[in-house]
């Protein structure tokens, strides 16, 4: 490219390192490595950010970010039930507590005063 343009095209092994970083952080998500996810795109972005890539490229590229956008939604799902399960036993616990509470206190008080 001419001096005038400080954004030269990605050369194929610039495009090579830019796609194994995009794969790597879907595995990661896949995975559920979400500081390795975070650390490609970081290193993607810092490539992405010295060239440019050609349409065909950048379509590739959105195509497997939507792959690792879902398995992030699949990580998301999963603790939202784990986190409404919780929830429930929480309650539940709650609820014995409650219903025996009077019987927990005496057997409280019991111990403290034997």
């Amino acid at each position: 490219m001419s001096a005038a343009n400080p954004f030269e095209s990605a050369s194929s092994h610039d495009r090579q390192s830019i796609e194994r970083l995009t794969i790597q952080a879907l595995e990661a998500a896949r995975a559920g490595d979400w500081d390795r996810v975070d650390a490609c795109y970081t290193a993607r972005g810092i490539s992405l950010a010295a060239c440019r890539v050609d349409r065909i490229f950048a379509q590739e590229l959105l195509t497997m970010d939507e792959q690792v956008r879902s398995a992030i939604k699949v990580a998301q799902a999963g603790i939202s039930g784990l986190l409404a399960d919780a929830a429930q036993v929480r309650r539940h616990l709650r609820q014995l507590r409650e219903s025996s509470g009077q019987l927990a206190s005496e057997r409280v008080t019991m111990h403290r005063e034997a």
